[in-house]
């Protein structure tokens, strides 16, 4: 029986795994060298970078 509950602990985990890793990290940030007057809003409601001054 504590075998069978290790094996149930490890796949729970295994397909828990992958959901933590998904997610925003931060605000989105222009790559190095694109202009950076667009976009103005970036997709999904997240408000565009300040522009670097």
């Amino acid at each position: 029986m504590t075998m069978r509950k290790i094996i149930l602990l490890a796949v729970v985990a295994a397909l828990a795994a992958p959901l933590a890793a998904c997610g925003r990290k931060g605000p989105p940030e222009a790559p190095p060298g694109a202009d950076e007057k667009y976009p103005r809003a970036y997709p999904g409601g997240a408000p565009a970078p300040a522009p670097a001054q």
